[in-house]
């Protein structure tokens, strides 16, 4: 026990006090260089305000869940399994590896004598197996990069990793030659055996080699300085290599709250200085774009799962990102348009269904960045879709996007004793129909379910009836910006007329926009909840009791984009089904956050682009791989997407698609 406790090694072992001098002076210039670079980085981020800038991109409720997530377990790294064992392999041996450093240098050169007993045994174990896991590590992520190659993971400059995987083997390397030198020139103590195993066995080969005490210790003098050098080189390159995301990404993510990038702002245009409207350069990018493009690596999480992308359309979230970062090397503020950076079609295909921000590692918020250059196309350039024109001039007169009569919004209701709210009468809940509802056939049934639903369960609701109009979804989601802001403070003074504490909406996209939205707008601050949200409440309260089918069933369920990743809804809706007896869920393989978006959002409902196949495709090919019967769905625009478009694919083209409010009715009233 005494000898553990004893245990320990010499640290500058036949190393010159002056090699120490010129380590800690390399030192110095190597921390000038790092600080330097990152000085760089945050001018770019501010837009060269200085760092004190900086602060704008601390948000009102910081994201520490997220950010110690992603210190200590690599955050959504771990969503690709693949890629989290040689990621966990290479980022947690460098950590062991950079704590074994720190209490060397503590060791050595403080008045704390810590590197020894328990402490050095444990370390000096932990660090040889770090150097094996970095070294497996980077072998398996180079051959996924270099060998297999996959589509996804091209990059503009792709031997941007072989500099951190050269400087990395380096490390590893040197280091287990000098450990096995010190051990051969120190005479093989005992206890290296078990706590520097890889030292100890290249030690027993060094004895093997009749070479004199006087080559083995210049030897080991040149590795030294050698292997020093590369350290200090490591640090200095740190904020000009990929490097950076050591310290970016776990910084985006505790400054990136969860939903945000797809919630979008508004814009002032009481201006007058302003001469353009939207991303047109680099300078009108916010804080928060601009970082992004800084901590993007190119793995390609985003191109994997952009539905888009997937049906052949030319939007790729990531080089959406890295052409706009590429651009900046060159030119500071160079102008994405004039340059001819992005397409109408590219920008015009997203859905904004925040698949690429659910996936990405470093927490980009790739939606604000999109929508930001598609208002500079609608507003500045004046480039919209002929259909979503059409769309605006119909909401603009109409008062809803199919163009029909502002005097038949109610006429879903007739026949029907439903309650319509009155200034000075107050409700617990304003139904807010939506649309769809008040106009598409299948939509208007899951409205009149719902509230059916609602009076059996007792709760106090009223609708707008006729003088509700469209809250501004599309318009928003076009990058008609201007015509969104007449809208949405049109029906906030509106619906500030009355009184009631909570918004019920079955369509998530006007959850989303009346939710999170209408908040930026003064009287804009509404309390929203989707209808499986207060129908599973109710069920769990017992205000509803679900009697059954009469049969049994087995179906599966759609997540919304919007409900699922912009609102957090998942389970509710399951809740609801799964209520019901004799009614089995059978979930598709891709399902709750990692659900493919049926194409409807981003303005898609209104337009499509020309390029590959319909959106909805895929995703009714997962629903065929459940051979169920029936698709219950959550959300206005996924129940008339694949009503219109099921029969394109054989194995779907007789499956039933039904709200769940609806599937809850019959088992229910």
């Amino acid at each position: 026990m005494d000898n553990l406790n004893l245990a320990t090694r010499e640290i500058y072992w036949n190393i010159p006090y002056s090699y120490k001098i010129v380590m800690y002076a390399l030192l110095l210039g190597a921390l000038g260089i790092f600080l330097r670079g990152f000085y760089a980085q945050a001018l770019f981020i501010t837009g060269n305000k200085g760092v004190r800038a900086l602060k704008n991109l601390w948000p009102k409720n910081p994201n520490w869940r997220n950010f110690f997530e992603t210190c200590f377990f690599t955050g959504k790294v771990r969503r690709d399994r693949r890629v989290a064992v040689f990621h966990s392999l290479i980022y947690y041996g460098f950590i062991i590896l950079w704590i074994a450093t720190d209490l060397v240098a503590i060791h050595a050169d403080t008045p704390f004598k810590i590197y020894k007993g328990t402490t050095y045994i444990v370390i000096s174990f932990l660090s040889d197996m770090a150097g094996l896991a970095i070294l497996l590590g980077i072998g398996l992520a180079y051959r996924r990069r270099y060998h297999e190659a996959p589509a996804y993971l091209k990059a503009t400059q792709p031997k941007r990793e072989l500099t951190m995987y050269g400087i990395l083997i380096g490390l590893v390397i040197l280091g287990y030659a000098l450990e096995g030198l010190r051990i051969w020139g120190t005479g093989m103590p005992g206890g290296e055996a078990t706590w520097s195993p890889v030292g100890w066995w290249l030690a027993k080969v060094l004895g093997l080699i009749p070479l004199s005490n006087e080559f083995m210790g210049g030897l080991y003098r040149v590795l030294w300085m050698i292997h020093m050098i590369n350290t200090m080189v490591f640090v200095a390159l740190i904020p000009y290599t990929k490097f950076s995301h050591i310290f970016l990404i776990p910084l985006s993510a505790l400054i990136t709250p969860a939903g945000r990038g797809g919630v979008l702002q508004p814009m002032d245009f009481e201006d007058d200085s302003a001469e353009t409207f939207g991303i047109g350069h680099m300078g009108e990018m916010t804080e928060k774009n601009r970082f992004d493009l800084l901590s993007c690596v190119e793995c390609g999480r985003c191109s994997l799962v952009c539905p888009p992308l997937l049906a052949g359309k030319p939007l790729d979230p990531k080089t959406v990102v890295t052409k706009a970062r590429d651009l900046a090397e060159g030119e500071m503020d160079a102008h994405f348009w004039k340059k001819k950076t992005y397409s109408a079609s590219e920008l015009d295909a997203c859905t904004t269904c925040g698949a690429c921000m659910e996936e990405c590692p470093a927490n980009i918020e790739h939606i604000s960045l999109i929508m930001g250059l598609k208002r500079y196309k609608a507003l500045t350039l004046g480039e919209i879709p002929r259909t979503a024109a059409e769309t605006v001039h119909k909401v603009k007169t109409n008062g809803n996007p199919w163009g029909i009569t502002q005097e038949d919004r109610f006429r879903w209701a007739e026949g029907l004793d439903i309650p319509v709210i009155e200034s000075g009468k107050k409700v617990d809940y304003l139904y807010f129909v939506g649309c769809a509802g008040a106009y598409d056939g299948s939509n208007q049934k899951v409205v009149r379910d719902t509230l059916a639903l609602l009076k059996k369960a007792g709760v106090n609701f009223a609708v707008m009836g006729k003088t509700e109009k469209c809250n501004g979804d599309p318009l928003r989601r076009f990058g008609d910006e201007y015509t969104f802001q007449e809208v949405a403070i049109e029906n906030i003074a509106h619906m500030n007329k009355y009184q009631f504490d909570k918004v019920i909406t079955h369509c998530p996209h006007c959850l989303h926009t009346i939710g999170k939205e209408y908040a930026a707008y003064e009287g804009g601050q509404f309390k929203t909840i989707h209808h499986s949200e207060l129908l599973a409440e109710l069920i769990k309260e017992g205000k509803l009791k679900v009697q059954g089918h009469g049969q049994e069933e087995t179906l599966t369920y759609h997540d919304p984009c919007y409900l699922g990743r912009h609102h957090g809804a998942y389970d509710a809706p399951r809740a609801v089904l799964q209520s019901i007896p004799g009614l089995t869920l059978k979930e598709m393989e891709q399902n709750k956050d990692r659900a493919l978006c049926c194409g409807m959002g981003g303005g898609n409902m209104w337009y499509e682009t020309d390029e590959g196949e319909h959106l909805g495709q895929k995703r009714l090919d997962h629903v065929a791989e459940t051979k169920t019967s029936k698709l219950a769905s959550a959300c206005s625009y996924c129940m008339i997407n694949f009503n219109s478009s099921k029969a394109s694919n054989k194995e779907t083209e007789g499956i039933e698609i039904e709200d769940i409010a609806s599937i809850l009715a019959r088992a229910t009233l």
